[in-house]
């Protein structure tokens, strides 16, 4: 069973238990008395309806197959969509589930309430503080601007921050960069825990595993954990507004959630923005690109770690050979590796190696690899801005399948899969153009564990081949190698540098 029909079967459960408490308070949830917030199935008859669908309103499911999107709505969104023409089925489970007031657990004294795997902005930015005072030679706290509400009182809002993580006893000229941003939008829960946790597990183990302490001391790893604070601590305290944008209350002033005010961030991106559409609908770009302070903050710190690697047209390729550097924007949800392009149907320059590098992150996750555009079109993305403009290779990745995802599933699913993931992007990060080719080598151990210098040694590993293929030949035959290499150690060497 997939984890989408799963997914289906659980909130068919839950919308069951739900209706009969329902029932029972007479308070029934007929047609006629569905709450303002509802989750709406409307068929499309084309890309580019599609399109022009998530271009307006906010789209959270595509099923290519029945042609069919998923849409939160509100009362405005519902007039909007029948002034159109457009008709409609009531998702009622997941409307029912995105209407659930969420209560501590018994016992719950930190976390989101309800949901106590997800720290909430205030921890995020607790704990990256804590990470930086117990690790002093491995990581820095860096602030790289303001959020909107700071940028209006300075004793309001949140500092936008970086939590930088290297040795810094190694020389930077060694070093590779791979930066990963998490909550852009408000609303998805996940992501900003998955990147917190990836640090903490990087330091954790940085004494103990050598891969770890390869991967710090010759990387940067930029992590911002959190894109839009001022939403996310709106969110959490109206899970049922689901907000998506930042708090700008020049647009759409006065209005909340996903139809209210402000700008999504993720369409206000400096390459290929497309301005035009109603400042209330959830997928507004604001007036101008960059026009808002948290897109400000991430695109002056991106240019100043990443060398510009692009040239000033669309259809410039980036010499792969020299190349370098990593930018990962983690969401939620679909269960999605998504590279460029977004803006247009049309492939990238780069599109072959894009396309093998998320092949590469599916082979760990097992999310589906699929280009922007095939999803829909999208103007302003981060992903797409940070290819475009530096020539970094950007992607998306889209966790889970709920943005409120449930705790048991991010404990055994979510944060282990996208955590090895990551590991893998960080590693490719110094030349991701070439080193994403190839097999993953797993499994490898050597025998005698210890050896002298003079000694023979074997080696003993799996080159597996059977998810990630080289783009061009995806029919060709999937293997599993066991192999072993016996060698001779002629030398002990630790802290070696990279090389090509």
């Amino acid at each position: 069973m997939s984890k989408r029909v799963l997914r289906s079967c659980l909130l068919g459960i839950v919308a069951v238990l739900l209706l009969t408490k329902l029932i029972h308070s007479e308070a029934v949830f007929a047609r006629e008395h569905l709450p303002e917030q509802q989750v709406l199935i409307v068929r499309y008859v084309d890309r580019n309806q599609l399109a022009d669908l998530a271009n307006r309103y906010d789209v959270v499911e595509v099923d290519a197959e029945t042609q069919t999107v998923r849409i939160f709505s509100n009362q405005i969104t519902r007039d909007a969509l029948a002034a159109e023409g457009f008709t409609w089925m009531v998702d009622v489970p997941y409307t029912a589930l995105i209407n659930t007031e969420v209560k501590p657990l018994a016992g719950q004294t930190s976390g989101i309430p309800g949901f106590p795997c997800y720290r909430t902005i205030a921890e995020i930015y607790t704990s990256a503080e804590t990470l930086a005072q117990n690790y002093p030679n491995l990581v820095e706290l860096i602030d790289i601007g303001d959020s909107w509400e700071k940028t209006q009182n300075s004793n309001a809002g949140w500092d936008m921050e970086v939590l930088l993580l290297t040795n810094k006893s190694i020389a930077a000229t060694l070093k590779s960069d791979a930066m990963f941003i998490s909550g852009i939008h408000a609303r998805e829960w996940a992501p900003p825990e998955l990147n917190l946790r990836l640090a903490e597990y990087l330091l954790a183990n940085y004494e103990t595993d050598a891969d770890i302490k390869w991967l710090l001391d010759y990387n940067r790893v930029h992590l911002v954990l959190s894109t839009n604070p001022d939403s996310r601590l709106q969110d959490e305290a109206n899970q049922s507004w689901l907000w998506r944008k930042n708090t700008n209350n020049n647009y759409c002033p006065g209005g909340t959630g996903q139809n209210g005010r402000g700008a999504d961030l993720n369409r206000n991106y400096p390459f290929m923005w497309a301005g035009g559409s109603s400042q209330c609908y959830s997928t507004y770009p604001g007036p101008s690109a960059g026009s808002e302070p948290e897109t400000d903050a991430i695109t002056d710190y991106a240019r100043s770690i990443f060398p510009d690697q692009k040239g000033s047209n669309p259809s410039d390729p980036v010499d792969e050979i020299t190349a370098t550097g990593m930018f990962i924007d983690l969401h939620s949800y679909s269960e999605l590796v998504l590279w460029p392009w977004g803006y247009t149907y049309n492939n990238a320059p780069n599109h072959a190696s894009l396309r093998a590098m998320s092949y590469k992150f599916a082979y760990y996750n097992g999310y589906s690899p699929e280009k922007s555009s095939g999803l829909y079109l999208t103007r302003g993305s981060t992903d797409d801005w940070a290819y475009g403009e530096l020539g970094v290779p950007g992607f998306c990745i889209e966790v889970g399948d709920s943005f409120h995802q449930n705790c048991n599933t991010f404990e055994s699913e979510i944060n282990p899969d996208n955590q090895q993931a990551l590991l893998r992007a960080i590693k490719i990060a110094r030349r991701p153009y070439r080193l994403t080719h190839g097999p993953e080598v797993t499994n490898l151990s050597v025998d005698p564990a210890s050896v002298d210098p003079g000694q023979t040694i074997v080696v003993h590993y799996t080159a597996d081949d059977t998810r990630y293929s080289i783009p061009g030949f995806l029919d060709r035959p999937k293997r599993i190698l066991t192999c072993s290499l016996r060698c001779r150690c002629t030398a002990v060497h630790s802290n070696s540098p990279p090389t090509d």
